[in-house]
């Protein structure tokens, strides 16, 4: 992508069903997104480079992905967290906080700036206000930090790591949460809220000044507002369905955004339709590394009584 190119291009042609949990890897260089009905994890190490590809069997979905110092990928499976190896492609159980519910599935997932993994479920039919939003610390542990939700996505941290967003997406809302030292979240409220014709909010990221960006699912773009709440830009995508972003690039410089598509019929339909696909423009502030979880396994893997 040449420097300060505007407007949207192509990253990748990946088709994905449902393009989901983009990041740039910070030491790699290189940007890795997954396809929730693969479940696919992709990586694409240059610019128009070849998409490299793994099919997960643990599972029939996958929510998110992030980044494990010494591990490779730690990824929320539709009934479970796996650490995942790209080198060798093998998984390895971590850990189930929900406890075997089977009317919940793992979701949006990121680490914090003190290497907290956070993570959301979703009720299977995204009617019931039964997900939660578990923090899991780096020694291993976990909590349920706050309950109530039909879909758990974002969630994204302001620079300093004191304020959490959390797109509360089924309410098409934005919260925003106090974090302290210890993880622990406090005085929830209202941070944004987006019309019906905006579209529902999925996932966040922050840029450096601490913007807060989102992708609008059935919206078609993607929005940055201000740490005080106020819309400041607003960026329409060529394809309706945006689910996540981030900052990657040199610099930082450079909006991935992943996108999906409705429904076969609706693809078949529109010959010129690019949902799916994963793009990318330039953007004026720079972005953040996204942190690498540092966990240290306490207890034999796979031990749900750590929960």
């Amino acid at each position: 992508m040449s420097a300060g190119n505007s407007v949207w291009q192509i990253r990748a042609q990946t088709r994905d069903r449902l393009g989901e949990s983009v990041l740039w890897h910070p030491q790699e260089q290189a940007l890795y997104w997954i396809d929730y009905y693969g479940p696919f994890v992709h990586r694409q190490r240059d610019l128009n480079g070849a998409v490299e590809t793994w099919k997960l069997e643990v599972g029939e979905t996958i929510g998110s992905l992030v980044f494990v110092d010494g591990q490779g990928l730690l990824v929320a499976m539709d009934h479970g967290l796996y650490f995942f190896d790209p080198g060798t492609g093998s998984t390895r159980f971590f850990a189930d906080p929900k406890n075997g519910s089977r009317d919940l599935i793992y979701n949006d997932a990121k680490v914090d700036r003190a290497g907290r993994y956070w993570v959301g479920t979703l009720n299977l039919d995204e009617t019931k206000a039964i997900g939660s939003f578990y923090r899991v610390d780096p020694n291993g542990l976990a909590a349920m930090t706050d309950d109530g939700f039909a879909i758990c996505n974002g969630p994204t941290f302001s620079p300093d790591n004191r304020s959490l967003y959390f797109s509360d997406s089924s309410e098409r809302r934005i919260l925003r949460y106090d974090l302290d030292d210890g993880g622990r979240v406090s005085n929830r409220r209202t941070f944004y809220t987006f019309s019906i014709n905006d579209g529902l909010p999925d996932g966040l990221t922050v840029d450096s000044a601490g913007n807060v960006w989102c992708a609008l699912y059935g919206g078609g773009k993607v929005v940055c507002i201000d740490p005080t709440g106020l819309l400041k830009q607003s960026l329409p995508l060529p394809a309706p369905y945006a689910t996540s972003l981030c900052f990657g690039g040199p610099g930082l410089r450079t909006l991935f955004v992943t996108t999906g598509w409705n429904t076969p019929e609706e693809a078949a339909a529109d010959p010129n339709d690019v949902g799916g696909h994963v793009f990318m423009r330039d953007v004026e502030v720079a972005g953040l590394a996204e942190p690498i979880a540092p966990f240290q396994l306490r207890r034999r893997l796979g031990d749900s009584s750590e929960f």
